[in-house]
This record gives C-alpha cells, structure tokens and sequence, in this order.
C-alpha cells in the first residue's frame, strides 16, 4: 500500500449487546438483531464531505455471542428451561436422528460434543453469513464473536461446513470489510467451571494468527485467554496468551469476553488492562463483553477500550456501565505503524 494513503486513525467499537432467548428465534432474528448494532457503528463513525467513512474501523463483537444459535428452531421448546444443559438436552431429544447419525460417524465421547458437532453446520452457516454481510456492507473489519464449533472437513472460507470431527473448539472468525474470513482464532484456555463442562476442547498458542491490517497488526483473544495468570493452582496448562501476541509483535487485540457470574473489579487488574502497561507492541486491546442472562448464566462485566501510552501507562478510552440496553463502545485513535 502506497504509504501517503495509509490510514492516519482507525475507529475502534466494542459491541455489548443485551443476551436475550428471543435473538435465536431464526437466521434472520439473529441476523436482523446484529445489523441493527452494525447501523448504530456506522451512525458514529467520522465522514468526510462526500458522506464516506473517513478511517478504516474495527468492530468486536462479544463471546459466546453464536453460542445459542444450537437453539435455531427450539425456542418454543427450551424457554422454560433453567439451565443450559437442560435446555442442550431438549434440543437433543427434539434432534435425536441427526444426533444418532453423527455418532454413528464420528464416535464423540460424550452426548454433549455429539450435539455441538450435529448443530455446528447451521450455527456456522448463520454466523458466517451474518457477519461476513455486516462487514462488507458497512465497510468494517469484524471479528465475529464466538460459537462452538469443530474443525471444518470443507477448505473453503464459506458459509459452507461439515465437522471433520467431535472435538469442540470456541472459535472466532475476523472479515475483511470485503466480507472475506480472514482469520479464524480458538480459545486456548478454558474456563474452569464453565467451559469444561460443556466439552469444549482448548486450542493451541501457536495457532494464534495476526492478520495485517491498515491501522496495525491485528489479533483476537477470547475470555480467558486475555488473563494474566491461572485462576486456580489445577490449570498446569495455562499459557499467558497475551505475551505470545505480543511477542509476535501485534498492535491491536481484540478481545471478544463473557464472564458469567458476578463480576470483580480486581479481575481488570488481572487482565488486558493490567498486563498492558509490560507488553511493547500492543498499543489498544477491544473487550467486547456479552451483557444480560440466558438460562442460568448471567453477565455482568464491562467492555473496555484501552490504550497503551507512549510511556507506557494505560488509559482507558471508553467503558460500558451496567445498562438494560445494548451498548457501543466508540474510540478514534491514532493507527499504529506500519
């Protein structure tokens, strides 16, 4: 790219929005909901005379926020369910003959992984298709959230998909403002508690991916991966993903998060925001956080957008504060250098 038109800011938008069961109605509930928080980006962004953007922007969506899209069909059956596995049950029972031909294929070890990988074909098709129209026709470079999601038997960067087998990742997909799959990002650390017990599987660190962008090097954290250190003395595992970014010399983390459960202010200590000021290339980390209940899980923590100073101290940019509504985070900033 020719260096006199490099972008001289980006935008960057941290999206939370409000968790409710009625959003996985349909492909088109959930795809008509998401657009609507795509239209609130795009009437904040800076224009110039003509009415065209005038920076490149980034916006994040939270984890986990593909999840429920396992409900597709089954609202009407889950909504008075308390639980979630309760609730993966019933959509099991109602899909018990796709559930059986994909034991029959793929011999997952639990009834849980076997749901994940039957469902993963439609839950792919719908966040692919939504957010890869989000990001071409506003223009914007996405990273979608999270699903669960196996390994995909197809090459391609489609829409279209067929489970190469049962082990489960919590998987991130970045587009291009083209509305192309740039990079796909896995969770390597799982969430006590949490995760394990959906049967999720952890990625790998050297999966990680940066993706090169106009305004910096971009890269996706989800959750947990964005602590500092183990919650607990049982994760030998725990690699500090954050550090590994950095290493690779990205300037810009996105970091799609659901923390279920009440929320701590000491946890901000122990993640992005507290290991920022130690890291030397990352300039701005994008928390995007899931709001609301679903079920039994309940999310309370805020979205951030933060910058590393050139001294080297954090300031946080802009901060969602607990609401009933949807919230857009919005920061204009310096791009980081080529």
């Amino acid at each position: 790219m020719d260096e006199a038109r490099l972008p001289t800011h980006v935008e960057l938008f941290a999206l939370q929005p409000r968790v409710a069961l009625e959003d996985y109605t349909s492909p088109s509930t959930f795809a008509a909901r998401h657009r609507a928080l795509a239209e609130r980006v795009d009437l904040l962004r800076t224009r110039d005379e003509a009415g065209r953007p005038r920076h490149p922007a980034l916006a994040v969506w939270p984890e986990w926020v593909g999840a429920p899209l396992e409900l597709l069909g089954h609202v009407r059956r889950v909504h008075r369910h308390t639980t979630v596995r309760s609730a993966l049950r019933r959509v099991a029972r109602a899909e018990w003959w796709d559930v059986w031909h994909t034991w029959k294929e793929l011999h997952p070890p639990t009834m849980v992984e076997c749901l994940h990988a039957t469902l993963a074909s439609r839950v792919h098709r719908v966040m692919h298709e939504t957010f890869s129209a989000i990001a071409r026709d506003f223009g914007l470079w996405v990273v979608a959230g999270s699903a669960f999601l196996p390994d995909n038997r197809l090459t391609a960067d489609g829409p279209d998909f067929e489970p190469r087998g049962a082990r489960i990742f919590n998987t991130s997909h970045t587009f291009s403002p083209e509305g192309v799959r740039v990079a796909t990002a896995r969770k390597v650390n799982l969430l006590p508690s949490s995760e394990d017990t959906l049967r999720l599987s952890p990625g790998r660190p050297e999966d990680l991916t940066l993706v090169a962008t106009p305004f910096g090097r971009l890269g996706t954290l989800l959750g947990y991966d964005g602590a500092a250190r183990p919650r607990t003395s049982k994760e030998p595992w725990f690699v500090p993903c954050a550090q590994y970014l950095d290493a690779w010399r990205a300037q810009v983390v996105a970091h799609p998060s659901a923390h279920p459960g009440a929320w701590d202010e000491r946890s901000l200590d122990e993640g992005l925001l507290g290991q920022l000021p130690a890291l030397r290339h990352v300039r701005y980390t994008v928390t995007a956080q899931l709001s609301g209940e679903l079920f039994d899980q309940r999310f309370e923590a805020p979205s951030l957008i933060v910058e590393r100073t050139d001294g080297g101290a954090t300031r946080v940019l802009a901060r969602a504060e607990p609401s009933l509504a949807d919230e857009v985070l919005h920061a204009l900033v310096p791009a980081c250098p080529a």
